[in-house]
């Protein structure tokens, strides 16, 4: 029997102690469900852990929660041929040219559907369908939060939201490659840009077909966070705090890179405000060698990169006590905010805040902290992308889960 743990996202810190501690638990819960299992793999993540193993030679994966239920499984399968018929004709309509590279039957606790993986050019795309052959939609299945949908809803200041965030205008589910997207950036007429974890590219998204209208490679790999333009020059944030950038409308193959010398490590969020052309980045976590709620939030001029200078600190404390004033009903203990996203609303001058850790909206105006509005998991399972319209609409990209039955989305809310 082998086994390999592997750590994905805020789990990663954890011991090869606990490892093998929970390990045990699990390969006891995977042994409930087939007790032959070959297990090939563990992939602990942050909401739920995933189980490859082998059952009676077949490849099957298990997502077990930290409560060791089983919130899925997937199996290889034949479909019948009535079924498969009704998903070929569909699959012929809707992605002609594809071809279809495997399919699985996946059980949830309350319903069980199928998932098609598809290829073309490169691209990969999870398609699913209901046991009868009919489109299935995904959902959120796995993520609990403080709130949700319904107890938002009857908050009394969230009625005051300047945004629907409840009810988004309009849902994209992008395509498979951009299921880890991570930053967003308005480029007028119905095209977003979008960049993703692993990859050095930008993605136009048109958001009127529905689909990629283009794609441009700059690099190879890298952990991309976010992206902002600024007339021709596209600007992309790397993690270490690297900006790559270089024209987006003609890409010969070169572009220029500049380090921020920032005192934080970890960066997710760039905006440049078109404004004044100057950026802001706000770190994910403390500055380094300090301890503390605080977050900074830098700010400098497009001409002078490596003069970045504190705009506001974000608090931590202050968020929770605001939290608990704003919304009594939701008897919330302690939350994080680790900025995911930043962007500057073009008619208010507000600055908006993402946290993808507890999923959190934070508004500032004149550098003070005015308004906080929790985000629903069963909308926003990783909300990570930020960006407005030139006449103050919002996007706001959330990630889907790795492997999971969730893509990634984009959501477009009109204002109020």
């Amino acid at each position: 029997m082998k086994v390999v743990c592997l750590f994905i996202g805020a789990l990663s810190a954890i011991s090869i102690a606990d490892c093998q501690t929970e390990k045990k638990e699990f390969l006891v819960k995977v042994q409930e469900i087939c007790p032959a299992a070959d297990i090939v793999n563990i992939e602990m993540k942050t909401d739920y852990t995933e189980i490859d193993f082998w059952c009676n030679g077949v490849l099957t994966e298990v997502g077990i929660n930290h409560n060791l239920e089983v919130i899925f499984t997937e199996t290889e399968v034949k479909v019948p041929d009535d079924v498969l018929q009704k998903i070929t004709n569909k699959l012929d309509k809707k992605y002609y040219g594809w071809s279809i590279d495997e399919y699985a039957l996946v059980k949830l606790h309350d319903t069980a559907f199928y998932k098609v993986e598809i290829l073309k050019g490169g691209l990969e795309e999870n398609i699913y369908f209901t046991t009868d052959g009919k489109y299935y939609k995904t959902k959120n299945t796995l993520v609990k939060e403080y709130w949700d949908l319904e107890s938002l809803a009857n908050s009394e200041h969230y009625q005051k939201a300047p945004y629907n965030f409840l009810n988004p205008h309009k849902t994209y589910d992008v395509p498979e490659i951009l299921k880890e997207i991570s930053g967003i950036a308005w480029a007028g007429n119905n095209i977003l840009y979008c960049v993703q974890d692993e990859t050095g590219i930008i993605f136009k998204y048109d958001i009127s077909k529905e689909e990629l209208s283009g794609m441009i490679r700059f690099t190879d790999f890298g952990d991309f966070e976010d992206i902002s333009l600024n007339g021709d020059t596209a600007y992309i944030l790397r993690s270490d705090g690297t900006l790559f950038y270089f024209s987006h409308k003609n890409f010969g193959g070169k572009y220029e890179t500049t380090v921020i010398p920032l005192n934080c490590l970890n960066i997710e969020s760039l905006f440049l405000d078109k404004t004044d052309k100057t950026f802001l980045i706000a770190c994910k976590d403390n500055s380094i060698n300090t301890y503390g709620s605080y977050r900074s939030v830098y700010a400098f001029p497009i001409n002078s990169m490596y003069s970045p200078e504190i705009a506001l600190t974000i608090d931590l404390n202050e968020i929770n006590k605001m939290l608990h004033v704003k919304y009594p009903e939701l008897s919330v203990e302690k939350i994080q905010f680790n900025p995911s996203a930043i962007a500057v609303h073009p008619l208010t001058k507000e600055v908006y805040i993402l946290s993808a850790i507890n999923r959190m909206l934070a508004i500032y105006h004149d550098k003070k902290l005015t308004d906080l509005f929790p985000l629903p998991a069963e909308l926003y399972y990783k909300p990570e992308g930020l960006d407005f319209t030139e006449d103050g609409n919002l996007f706001i990209s959330s990630e889907g889960m790795k492997k999971g039955y969730l893509d990634g989305q984009i959501f477009y809310l009109e204002k109020k």
